[in-house]
C-alpha cells in the first residue's frame, strides 16, 4: 500500500493543466455565484440565522465593536467591498460579500481538490479529464449544499469562513509538493501563517482547520523532525496576520456607537476575543441530548449530499486513508474537532459551523466519483452485456445519474426555501418601526431581530431620525450603558441603577413626557402608572 504518493503527471504539460484548472475554477465559482445572486436577500434579513447581520453591518459602517470576538478581519474586508460597490444599500452590499466570497471558496477548493486526487494512483485509463470532471462535481455539490448555499445570500461571517478555509488547504497542499521536490517553500510557509491569523481575526473555529494542518506541513507529512524552515516563516507571518486584532482597541478607543466591552481595556479586549459572555454555550449540551445532537448531524450530512453523495464520499475516503494515510489523518482530525464542537454549542445555529465538515467531505465525493470512473473496466467485465457500451458513455451516464442526484437534488428540493429574492420581512420591520416614532423617540427592544434591525436602523440607515434605541439585554452590562450616556447625553439619566429592571425604569421616569417612548416588542409587564398604546407596529409608552 502507498502513503503520500507523489503527484501524477497527468497527460497534459504543466503550465497547460495549471490553466484548465484555473480556468475551470472560475467557472464553477462563476456559476456557484450565479446560483447565490438569484437568491440573494436584497437587504437586511432575518434568515438563515442571519439576525446577526444588523449587527455586524452596524459595526462595520460606524467602525465599531461587534458581538464576539469581534470578527475584525470581516468588518474590514466588507468596509472595504463596499467602497467599491456604487449602488445598492449597505445591507444588500453584506449580502453580495457572502455571494462572492462564497462562491471563490468553491473555485479553491475545487483546485485543492484536483491535487489531491492527482496523487491518487488510480487506474491507467483514468484521464486527467476525469480528474477535473470528479473534482468539478463535488465541488458544485458543495456549492448546492443546504448549509453554505444559506450563509452565502446573507450577511453573516460564515462565507467569508469558507474561502479561508478552501485557501488554507490549497496552499499547504502547495507546500507538501514543494517539499516533495526538496525545496523548503518558505514563500507558501509565509502565505500559510499570514491567512491563518487573518482568518482568525474572521472566525476562531477556524483553528480546528488550520492548527492540524499547520502540523501536517511543517512535520513534511509524517517526518519526525520539525523543519525550521518551514515552521520560522509561518509563525512570523502568522503573528503579522494576527495584528488584524489592533483594529479592536483602536476603534473602540474612538468611542463609536457600537462598542461591545471596550476593547481598549486589556480586560475589556480579552472579554471580546475570549467570548466570555458566550463561554457558557460551549460544551453545554450532554446526556441525551448530546446524543440527538449527534444524531441530528448525521442527518445534516444526507441533508447536503443525499444518499448517493454520502455513498460516494465513503468509498472515496477509502480510497484517500490508502494512499494520503497522513493527509487524511490531520482532515479527521479537524473533522472531529468541528463535530464535538459545534454538538456540544448550546445554540440553535451551531451546527452552521458544519460547514468546513461538509467541504472536506466533498474531497471524499470527488475521490469516490473518481474511483467508481476507474472501475468501468471492472464493471464492463462483470457485466456482460455492457461490454458492447462505449468507455465514454458508461461514464457520462454515471456523471449525469450523480449530478442529479447530488447538487441537482438539494437544488430543486432547497431552492424554495434557500431563495431570498423577495424577502423584505426584516427590513420593512425596520422601516416600518421608524415610521411609527417622532424624530428623537427612544425605543426598548428586546429580541435579536428586533435589537440588531433598530440598531442598523438608527446608526447606518435613517441617521437622521436621531432615535436611541436602547437593547433591554445589554442594559446590565455598565459598558452598554455607559456608551448610551456618551451618545444620548440628554436622554440618559444621570445615576445609574444596578439591576436590569430598575435601568430600564430609570430610563422611562427620565423620559416620560419630554421625549417619545416606544417598546418594541410588547415585553415589557405591567409598571404602575404606565400603559402601552398600539402605534404602527411598536408600542408607545404613556402614563395612565
Amino acid at each position: 500500500m502507498k502513503i503520500e504518493s507523489a503527484p501524477r503527471l497527468g497527460i497534459w504539460p504543466g503550465a497547460v493543466y495549471r490553466h484548465r484548472v484555473g480556468l475551470i475554477a472560475l467557472t464553477i465559482a462563476s456559476l456557484t455565484f450565479l446560483l447565490y445572486l438569484l437568491t440573494l436577500a436584497p437587504g437586511l434579513t432575518w434568515r438563515n440565522s442571519a439576525s446577526d447581520g444588523g449587527d455586524l453591518l452596524t459595526a462595520a459602517f460606524t467602525w465599531g465593536i461587534p458581538h464576539p470576538t469581534g470578527y475584525p478581519t470581516y468588518l474590514i474586508l466588507l468596509r472595504g467591498f463596499s467602497s467599491i460597490i456604487p449602488t445598492g444599500s449597505v445591507a444588500l452590499h453584506g449580502n453580495l460579500f457572502s455571494a462572492i466570497t462564497a462562491s471563490a471558496a468553491i473555485g479553491l477548493l475545487f483546485m485543492a481538490t484536483v491535487r489531491i486526487l492527482r496523487s491518487l494512483p488510480l487506474s491507467t485509463g483514468i484521464t486527467d479529464r476525469y480528474v477535473l470532471i470528479s473534482a468539478g462535481v463535488s465541488s458544485i455539490s458543495m456549492a448546492a449544499s443546504r448549509e453554505l448555499w444559506s450563509q452565502a445570500t446573507v450577511t453573516e461571517v460564515y462565507a467569508l469562513n469558507t474561502l479561508f478555509v478552501s485557501a488554507i488547504l490549497w496552499i499547504t497542499l502547495g507546500l507538501r509538493d514543494r517539499q516533495r521536490n526538496g525545496g523548503v517553500g518558505w514563500r507558501y510557509g509565509a502565505s500559510i501563517g499570514l491567512l491563518s491569523g487573518v482568518a482568525l481575526g474572521n472566525h476562531l473555529t477556524i483553528a480546528a482547520v488550520i492548527l492540524p494542518l499547520l502540523a501536517w506541513g511543517i512535520l513534511g507529512g509524517g517526518a519526525r523532525t520539525l523543519r525550521v524552515g518551514h515552521a520560522l516563516p509561518i509563525m512570523v507571518a502568522g503573528a503579522l496576520g494576527l495584528c488584524v486584532y489592533a483594529y479592536a482597541p483602536i476603534a473602540s478607543s474612538q468611542a463609536p456607537v457600537l462598542n461591545w466591552g471596550h476593547p481598549d481595556s486589556l480586560q475589556g479586549f480579552w472579554w471580546m476575543v475570549s467570548g466570555t459572555v458566550y463561554q457558557g454555550y460551549a460544551f453545554g449540551v450532554g446526556g441525551q441530548e448530546l446524543w440527538d445532537r449527534l444524531v441530528t448531524s448525521a442527518d445534516l450530512l444526507f441533508a447536503q449530499f443525499a444518499f448517493v453523495g454520502v455513498l460516494l464520499g465513503f468509498a472515496g475516503f477509502s480510497i484517500i486513508w490508502a494512499h494520503r494515510r497522513y493527509l487524511t489523518v490531520t482532515l479527521l482530525v479537524s473533522v472531529v474537532i468541528l463535530i464535538a464542537y459545534a454538538v456540544s454549542y448550546r445554540t440553535v445555529d451551531s451546527f452552521i459551523y458544519l460547514i468546513p465538515v461538509f467541504m472536506l467531505f466533498s474531497i471524499w465525493i470527488a475521490a469516490g466519483t473518481l474511483r467508481l470512473l476507474s472501475n468501468i473496466n471492472v464493471i464492463q467485465q462483470a457485466l456482460p452485456t455492457m461490454l458492447s457500451i462505449r468507455h465514454s458513455v458508461i461514464a457520462a451516464t454515471f456523471l449525469f445519474v450523480i449530478v442529479a442526484a447530488v447538487p441537482g437534488f438539494s437544488i430543486i428540493t432547497n431552492f424554495s426555501q434557500l431563495d431570498l429574492s423577495d424577502d423584505h420581512e426584516a427590513a420593512d420591520y425596520s422601516v416600518a418601526a421608524f415610521d411609527s416614532m417622532e424624530l428623537e423617540s427612544i425605543v426598548l427592544t428586546r429580541t435579536e431581530n428586533s435589537v440588531f434591525s433598530l440598531w442598523y436602523q438608527s446608526y447606518v440607515a435613517e441617521i437622521e431620525q436621531k432615535v436611541m434605541p436602547v437593547s433591554v439585554p445589554h442594559i446590565v452590562f455598565d459598558w452598554y450603558w455607559d456608551d448610551l450616556v456618551i451618545q444620548f447625553p440628554e436622554r440618559m439619566p444621570t445615576t445609574r441603577p444596578e439591576s436590569m429592571q430598575d435601568r430600564v425604569l430609570a430610563i422611562i421616569d427620565h423620559n416620560l413626557g419630554i421625549n417619545p417612548l416606544y417598546e418594541a416588542d410588547s415585553g415589557m409587564t405591567a409598571l404602575p402608572g404606565l400603559r402601552l398604546v398600539e402605534e404602527g407596529i411598536l408600542f408607545r409608552i404613556e402614563p395612565e
